[in-house]
């Protein structure tokens, strides 16, 4: 299947040239938004699903220009590694120390949250790949979900979205899965993200980053 993305009058023929390219590893239509502003205003793209390619019809100087875009962006997808705890955080219990298994996040938490008192609930080292899926179970209840996307070649990501989800058993044994956060983040490489949710799922204050 094939459609055009940008139907314009074409180049004059002397300046027209014609360019093929075909990705491996990225979708076609995504690199058709990214290389949009390295357009000229008289280009003519055509995307082809499969073989997953597109048809560029441009000056010269620009298909050189969109080339060297494609090349960096169709790379393979990256493997990442995330380190995950998850704290139980109370205000109805007098203040304790906070435990080591927290961390160096201790004081962080104190900084953005009014609690007395931080337990670890779970923690975990969790692997995921670029553009895919992630899904995980951290304590008897809690579901941690969110996918891989790349923000360029930086040190950026983005996870779109990221959730975090409470099970609960419902009538005649059934469990459900009651969201407590969801957003889409970016994140730095190496960066510690701290997020809060609240266990009550009325709470207007449930999101909290």
């Amino acid at each position: 299947m094939a459609f055009a993305l940008v139907a314009l009058p074409l180049l004059a023929a002397e300046e027209a040239s014609v360019r093929v390219f075909v990705l491996k590893w990225k979708r076609v239509e995504e690199a058709a938004l990214l290389i949009r502003p390295h357009l000229s205003e008289t280009a003519s793209v055509t995307l082809a699903q499969r073989p997953n390619a597109m048809t560029v019809i441009d000056r010269e100087e620009n298909l050189k220009t969109i080339a060297k875009i494609l090349a960096e962006f169709d790379t393979p997808p990256r493997g990442f590694t995330f380190a995950v705890k998850l704290v139980r955080a109370r205000a109805d219990v007098a203040a304790g120390s906070l435990s080591q298994e927290i961390g160096g996040i201790g004081a962080k938490l104190k900084s953005m949250f009014q609690f007395n008192d931080y337990a670890l609930i779970d923690s975990a080292v969790i692997s995921g790949t670029e553009g895919k899926p992630v899904s995980y179970r951290l304590g008897d209840e809690y579901v941690l979900t969110f996918s891989i996307g790349g923000m360029g070649a930086g040190d950026e990501l983005m996870l779109s979205p990221i959730a975090l989800s409470r099970l609960k058993k419902i009538e005649q044994g059934r469990t459900v899965a009651v969201p407590l956060y969801r957003a889409s983040l970016p994140v730095a490489l190496n960066q510690t993200l701290v997020l809060g949710a609240s266990r009550d799922e009325a709470s207007p204050r449930r999101l909290q980053r």
